[in-house]
C-alpha cells in the first residue's frame, strides 16, 4: 500500500503534511498539481510562486521530502482559445468557464491528479480537509484520509500550525482563501485587491473578456467590474 499526500501549499494541506510528519503516519510521496496560465506563466500569484519554491526547499532540507509536480497537458489559455465544435457558439472560443461548470478546475487540476493517482495502483490518499468542513469530509472516498479531521484540527488551528512552522503563505494577509489568480469564483473583495495590487494581471483579464462569449462572473463581465470598481474609487 502506497500513502500519498496531495497538497496545494495552502494552509490546510501544509498543516496536514506537518501533522503527518509529527504523528509519524506512513508517507511515501507528496504530490502537487501545478496549474499554468500558459506554457511560460504559472497560475499562482507571484508571491505564492516564490513561497512554493521556498517551502519546497525547506521540506527537503528539514524532512528530506521532495514534492512531485504533476501538470495538465492543457493550460488555461490553450483551453480558453480552443474553438467550440458544436452548438450555437460553434467556432468561437471556449472563453471564461461558467462558474457552476468550471472546465478549468476539471481539466487543469482534477484530471491530471486523477490520472496520476490511477497510475499509482492501490494507494491511500491524504487530503487537507479540516475538522470544521463537514460537507467536504462527507465526500471523502474510501481510500482517502483527512488527518486534520482525524486529530480534531479546524481551519484556524491549521493556520496556526503553519505560522508556528514558518509555512504560512504570505497571500493570507490579503485573501481569506488562495488559488489561481484568474479564478472566476473569487468574491468581489478579492477582485478589488487583484485590481489594485496586480494591475498587469487585471489587464489580462480585461483582454480575455474581449475574446470571450461568456462573462467572467455570472453577474458581471470584466468591463462591468472595471466600471464598478472605478466608480468606487471616486466615492
Amino acid at each position: 500500500m502506497k500513502y500519498i499526500a496531495s497538497i496545494s501549499f495552502g494552509k490546510d494541506s501544509l498543516a496536514m503534511l506537518l501533522k503527518i510528519i509529527e504523528k509519524k503516519l506512513p508517507l511515501d510521496e507528496v504530490v502537487f498539481c501545478e496549474v499554468m496560465t500558459n506554457d511560460d506563466e504559472s497560475a499562482e500569484f507571484p508571491e505564492m510562486k516564490e513561497f512554493i519554491n521556498n517551502t519546497e526547499k525547506l521540506l527537503k532540507e528539514k524532512y528530506d521530502i521532495t514534492v512531485k509536480h504533476v501538470r495538465s497537458e492543457y493550460t488555461f489559455e490553450s483551453v480558453f482559445y480552443q474553438k467550440k465544435q458544436r452548438g450555437k457558439f460553434k467556432g468561437t472560443n471556449y472563453g471564461f468557464p461558467m462558474t457552476l461548470k468550471a472546465w478549468c478546475n476539471d481539466r487543469l487540476k482534477m484530471k491530471p491528479l486523477d490520472n496520476y493517482f490511477k497510475s499509482q495502483g492501490n494507494h491511500t490518499r491524504y487530503i487537507g480537509i479540516a475538522a470544521d468542513e463537514p460537507k467536504r469530509l462527507a465526500r471523502l472516498e474510501k481510500n482517502e484520509l483527512a488527518p486534520l479531521a482525524m486529530y480534531g484540527i479546524d481551519e484556524e488551528q491549521a493556520k496556526q500550525i503553519c505560522i508556528d512552522n514558518n509555512m504560512l503563505a504570505p497571500l493570507y494577509s490579503k485573501f481569506k482563501r488562495i488559488g489561481c489568480w484568474f479564478c472566476p469564483k473569487q468574491n468581489l473583495k478579492t477582485l478589488r485587491v487583484l485590481r489594485k495590487e496586480y494591475p498587469k494581471l487585471w489587464e489580462k483579464l480585461l483582454k480575455w473578456q474581449k475574446d470571450s462569449n461568456t462573462s467572467f462572473k455570472i453577474r458581471y463581465t470584466m468591463q462591468e467590474l472595471e466600471e464598478k470598481f472605478s466608480n468606487e474609487d471616486f466615492q
